[in-house]
C-alpha cells in the first residue's frame, strides 16, 4: 500500500463519523503518530485504540498547547519570467479575458496561463507570485495555502510546491467556465 492508498482508506473511514468522532481519532492518530507539533490530546485519550472513545472529551476541550509561531513565507518574484511576451497574449490581457471572481480562480488563471501560454515546464509559487504582482491582483496572505486550496476543488494539483500542475477540471474552469456566464 503506497500512500495515496492510506490516504484513501483513511478518508473513507473518516468521512462516515460524526464530527466529534472524527476529532476524537485524528487526536489518537496525532498522538501515537504525529510529531506533537501544535497539539496536545487529552490524557484520557491513550494511545491504545481499544480504549473506549466515548470516554474521549468532545473536541472543544482539546486544547491546543499553546500557539505555534506563525512562520511567515517569504515569495520572491521570478524576474525570468516575461508576462507580456511579443507574439503571444500577455498575462493582462488574459487574465482581463477570463475574468476570474475570487482568488482560487485567479489561481487557477494563473497556472493555466504560465502553462499553457508561456509553456513553463516547471510553475512554482514564486511563479504564480509574480502573476499576481504584476497583474496588481492583491497577494493572499498564504498563497500556497490558496494554491492549495485550489487543489481542494479539483483545479490544480499541488502535491509537489515546486511543480504545480492544472488537472482537467483546471482545464474546464479556465476553457469553459471562464468567464462565468450571467446567471438568467
Amino acid at each position: 500500500m503506497d500512500e495515496l492508498d492510506a490516504l484513501k482508506a483513511i478518508s473513507e473511514k473518516l468521512e462516515k463519523l460524526s464530527t466529534d468522532e472524527r476529532d476524537r481519532v485524528l487526536a489518537w492518530l496525532n498522538a501515537k503518530f504525529g510529531s506533537g507539533a501544535g497539539t496536545a490530546v487529552h490524557p484520557s485519550m491513550s494511545s491504545n485504540p481499544t480504549s473506549s472513545p466515548t470516554s474521549a472529551p468532545k473536541s472543544k476541550s482539546i486544547q491546543k498547547s499553546g500557539k505555534r509561531p506563525k512562520i511567515k513565507s517569504i515569495i520572491s518574484m521570478d524576474k525570468s519570467l516575461n508576462l507580456s511576451p511579443s507574439g503571444k497574449k500577455s498575462a493582462a490581457q488574459f487574465a482581463s479575458e477570463k475574468t476570474p471572481s475570487n482568488v482560487m480562480q485567479k489561481c487557477v488563471v494563473a497556472v493555466y496561463y504560465l502553462r499553457d501560454v508561456l509553456e513553463l515546464d516547471k510553475i512554482t509559487v514564486s511563479a504564480v507570485y509574480t502573476f499576481f504582482k504584476t497583474l496588481g491582483w492583491p497577494i493572499p496572505s498564504d498563497l500556497k495555502n490558496t494554491l492549495q486550496q485550489a487543489g481542494s476543488k479539483g483545479w490544480l494539483d499541488t502535491a509537489d510546491a515546486e511543480e504545480i500542475k492544472v488537472t482537467s477540471m483546471g482545464e474546464n474552469l479556465i476553457e469553459h467556465g471562464l468567464p462565468a456566464k450571467a446567471a438568467r
